[in-house]
């Protein structure tokens, strides 16, 4: 059996010192000592920085390790995932460009300035806050599993799973202290282009190691006809739901608002989001292929285990044919480079909302008041990462389980995006406060009683729809219901 363990530490090693290089780049580069710097880079990113660093966000662990899990478990079904990918891209036009022009007019720092500024309700900020501040620790959690998972089965345990964990977690968190976003979005520039080699690498190996997409599709017709069965109508509900999922939940991710507000340009901000749009053709159609691969070569796998699908097929690639040592050593990399440049996002703008939207808030502070902060930045980001390595130490369900329960929360904020957008707070027919938390409440109670009773009668869904689907749906009529209600009694008043 080849083993890689000791040339993939070499050049993760490596690689980690060009992190660090580039993270002390970053810190040379900063203009300032303000937060708009340190957390945005002082809104200075171009076109092509915003295609890589957006890229390297959406496709992480979630992506090449619980996506190719999920096909594991369900089968060729999943293929979907492609239209919940560019769905991400078409949540966001329903919100992005007006949301970019905002950000320029009032300098908003954190999504929930947004709000702040849209809605001036402290209750609205302070839980929306909270939201997002669960989001990121889910997906930080998701990462550092992912992580620790990754270099545990590409070196057949040489780097065990705590070690991986522990490791990267301090990586991430030292080029973050570093460089602040201008080094999270340059180390997410060169990872996103690993990325996509790694992606090209893997699909050629497995074309001639496993098969063309066709023959592999006729091994599992074979070994699990399930696999390749036309789905089911609870299935397609299924698709439906996890496309509302992540449609209207992607979008909302803070790290990605924050690259809204980063934008140097709306044109350029506008044409890195038609790209994005094209790249899940290509990136997801081999993340789908690699999950198919894990069900012909590995038919009998436990539970948390098609997690680990992705690395057991690239470890196997090298274990069948010597040529291909480098490219699968290249795809591993990749694997890697995709997991930290989501890591490193989450952790910068997770700093950014405990500094700017809960302590400057707590203290009562102005927005030039909140800049004295920014020394407070990387305590907030040490704290996080010891709360999460803490967490991954022991996995506790599967990457896809994280990012279902992520956005099943995130999701509730869409309205008070989607419609905050339409009208500065003092049009006619806005959206007022009162409208938006009726709906956030309701949506968020909804999933807390569906999650209660589900646990009694052992149900996870409603005919294949995540609580959070039925809680954004019901959060959105309320919302519209609301407003009808409220103007309708002014139009009486009158």
């Amino acid at each position: 059996m080849i083993d890689l363990g000791l040339d993939l530490l070499f050049w993760c090693t490596l690689y980690v010192v060009l992190l660090l290089v580039v993270g002390t780049m970053g810190r040379q580069a900063r203009r300032d000592e303000s937060l708009r710097d340190y957390f945005l880079a002082g809104r200075s990113m171009g076109f092509g920085v915003l295609v890589l660093t957006f890229f390297a966000t959406q496709y992480s662990g979630n992506s090449l390790s619980g996506f190719p899990g999920q096909v594991y478990r369900e089968g060729l079904a999943y293929f979907m995932t492609v239209t919940f990918m560019i769905g991400i891209v078409l949540g966001y036009t329903f919100f992005a460009p007006r949301l970019y022009a905002l950000s320029r007019a009032k300098d908003y720092l954190t999504p929930t300035d947004f709000l702040d500024d849209r809605f001036r309700s402290p209750a609205l900020n302070y839980l929306s806050a909270a939201i997002f501040a669960w989001a990121l620790l889910n997906f930080l959690l998701a990462q550092l599993t992912a992580l620790g998972l990754a270099l545990a089965a590409f070196t057949h345990g040489d780097i065990p799973y705590r070690a991986g964990v522990v490791g990267g977690g301090l990586i991430v968190l030292t080029y973050v202290l570093l460089g602040g976003m201008r080094a999270v979005a340059w180390t997410d520039t060169l990872q996103g282009a690993l990325l996509i080699v790694g992606l090209l690498f893997i699909l050629g190996l497995i074309w001639v190691e496993v098969g063309s997409p066709a023959s592999v599709g006729r091994t599992l017709q074979l070994l699990q006809p399930d696999s390749v069965a036309n789905p089911s109508l609870n299935l397609c509900l299924v698709w439906i739901s996890n496309f509302l999922l992540l449609t209207f939940g992607a979008p909302l991710y803070p790290q990605a608002i924050q690259r809204i507000y980063a934008a140097k340009r709306l044109r350029q901000l506008r044409n890195a989001l038609a790209i994005m749009a094209v790249i899940p053709l290509f990136a997801v159609t081999v993340v789908i292929l690699i999950g198919a691969a894990g069900i012909a070569l590995f038919p009998q796998l436990d539970r948390i285990d098609p997690d680990q699908v992705t690395f057991r097929v690239v470890s196997y690639l090298v274990e069948s044919n010597a040529l291909a040592y480098y490219p699968a050593l290249m795809v591993m990399m990749a694997v890697v480079a995709a997991i930290m440049s989501t890591a490193d996002s989450c952790l910068l703008t997770l700093s950014s909302i405990c500094t700017k939207d809960f302590a400057a808030r707590l203290k009562g502070y102005t927005a030039e008041q909140a800049e004295r902060l920014v020394k407070w930045a990387p305590l907030f980001s040490v704290a996080a990462m010891v709360l999460i390595v803490g967490l991954a130490i022991q996995p506790r369900t599967t990457i896809w389980g994280l990012l279902v329960i992520k956005f099943e929360v995130l999701i509730q904020l869409s309205p008070a995006f989607v419609f905050g957008t339409l009208h500065g707070h003092d049009h006619p027919a806005a959206y007022t406060v009162r409208d938006i938390l009726a709906g956030l409440w309701t949506g968020l109670l909804l999933i807390l009683a569906l999650y209660v009773g589900g646990y009694f009668v052992e149900l996870d869904s409603l005919f294949g729809l995540h609580f959070g689907t039925v809680g954004v749906a019901v959060n959105y009529l309320v919302v519209v219901g609301h407003r009808l209600l409220r103007l309708r009694a002014m139009n009486n008043r009158k």
